[in-house]
């Protein structure tokens, strides 16, 4: 599990993310990555939302695109990004040239945390997949059902975008029973590295 400090490298995306803080250093009231995107990056995650918590995204390099609702928005270094609870988004990418360098934080009202180490392990878990070779060019898994097995362990922090909750809920806890009968698993360790985000960047 990932904790403050532990910098992770996606070999597939070239994607770096660095993990400020997590609920362990927060008593589960807050969780702060940074990300570094590399030009001509996919978007990767696809459109999800949040039904317990807003997330906040601050611009810290770059130039990026990020989506909210069913509208693509731009945004440049400086920029301070709400992403409000329930409302489908997609994460910052990198539309320009440079680096992209965002960092994500999500700020609870409450203590919780189960969902932000939910939270923390599935982005690990994707680089650790990415690691061995498991993920498309997108970051995202070749298996579908690999995906499935994820995004059911991130319930109810987050949910796909455009499929109900109430439907979503029971048919990826059955999908994602089928997957974990086959062997895959709902969080994975990742390799860190000793890289430094001022390395990162450049």
């Amino acid at each position: 599990m990932a904790t403050a400090g532990q910098t992770f490298e996606n070999p597939v995306t070239g994607e770096r993310m660095v993990f400020n803080k997590t609920a362990h250093e927060t008593d589960g009231t807050l969780l702060d990555i940074e990300f570094f995107v590399k030009p001509s990056s996919e978007k990767g995650l696809a459109a999800h939302f949040h039904p317990h918590f807003a997330e906040r995204a601050e611009i810290i390099a770059g130039s990026a695109h990020y989506k909210l609702g069913q509208t693509e928005l731009p945004a440049e270094a400086g920029d301070e990004i709400l992403l409000p609870k329930d409302i489908p988004h997609i994460h910052p990418w990198n539309i320009g040239s440079d680096v992209l360098h965002w960092r994500k934080i999500t700020q609870l009202d409450k203590p919780d945390s189960h969902m932000l180490l939910a939270s923390a392990a599935f982005f690990e878990s994707l680089y650790a997949l990415a690691q061995q070779g498991k993920v498309e060019k997108n970051g995202l898994p070749k298996n579908p059902l690999q995906t499935i097995v994820l995004l059911q362990a991130l319930q109810p922090s987050a949910y796909v975008a455009g499929l109900p909750i109430w439907i979503q809920r029971p048919l990826f806890g059955v999908l994602a029973a089928i997957g974990q009968a086959l062997g895959y698993k709902s969080s994975y360790t990742a390799v860190s590295t000793s890289s430094t985000p001022d390395r990162l960047s450049r």
